[in-house]
């Protein structure tokens, strides 16, 4: 009797040391990702797997990391990362960072819608941009504040859907709108007043879903008007648009904005102008 009563203490330290082994590495993984990421980061499972040569982590809202058991390295949505005592280095963007310079290079001034910084040049960025999507046109408001901090922006075209329509081959808004942009004499006053008549349209006709009455009507259709006489006075001058595009493509752009440091940098989305310079070291 005395045996099997030692037997089963045995059996169950040994369950609660594993159980408190786990609960001890889930927390330890936690507080490595929230010193990186912040308190809003949880962890809800750690479990060792490829023969306990990595953790694979699953984070509260259901998405899975693989992380080495030193957890200095992990890998989410097919990148790899450092997390280092200072930040968080996305090594397989680091790879791609020579390349995109080499690439960029390649890129004159003069295909490109160019918004040169005042005075001296402290900083420049490649942005991969398209008409239509709300966080480049928001972008484009910063504009003149970063070229006042010294930043040149290099607008390069990127059409969100494509060149040509799959299902009528014509091409598409997108290729259209950033068209009439590179086509034009003026290309930078092109550019502000496509997005700024894109922004209109697209505030005025959040406003008539909402039953804003008929002004909102009158301004959208004020809009549209505009933004068609754009379109029809737009011809082809072939325009680097799909050479561009492609080139988007090569250098790890997936969706717009896409702001391109000069060190090769890819830094995905919208980033307020002073923000942007403090990320540039200029600020």
């Amino acid at each position: 009797m005395k045996k099997i009563l030692i037997a089963a203490l045995l059996s169950f330290s040994s369950v609660v040391s594993v159980q408190a082994a786990e609960a001890s590495l889930e927390q330890q993984v936690e507080a490595r990702l929230v010193s990186a990421f912040g308190p809003r980061l949880q962890v809800q499972e750690v479990v060792a797997v490829a023969g306990k040569q990595l953790l694979e982590v699953v984070l509260i809202d259901g998405s899975v990391m693989h992380m080495t058991p030193d957890m200095n390295y992990f890998l989410y949505r097919d990148e790899l990362y450092q997390l280092t005592p200072s930040e968080v280095v996305n090594v397989t963007q680091s790879r791609l960072n020579p390349k995109r310079v080499s690439s960029l290079s390649k890129v004159t001034d003069q295909q490109s819608v160019l918004f040169a910084a005042k005075g001296k040049q402290k900083a420049l960025i490649n942005v991969f941009t398209d008409i239509d999507c709300g966080f480049c046109q928001k972008l484009h408001l910063e504009v003149p504040r970063l070229n006042e901090l010294g930043v040149t922006v290099r607008y390069l075209a990127y059409p969100r859907a494509g060149i040509n329509n799959p299902q009528t081959g014509q091409l598409t808004d997108s290729y259209q709108k950033l068209n009439y942009v590179w086509c034009a004499q003026d290309r930078t006053a092109a550019m502000t007043a496509m997005k700024n008549t894109q922004r209109d349209l697209g505030m005025a006709a959040q406003r008539v879903r909402q039953g804003a009455g008929s002004a909102a009507e009158q301004q959208y259709r004020d809009a549209e008007k505009k933004m068609q006489a754009m379109l029809s006075a737009s011809k082809d001058c072939n325009a680097p648009i799909t050479a561009q595009f492609e080139l988007g493509h090569q250098v790890g752009v997936t969706g717009t904005p896409a702001i391109i440091t000069e060190d090769g940098t890819l830094i995905p989305g919208y980033m307020p102008a002073d923000e942007l310079a403090r990320r540039l070291g200029i600020l």
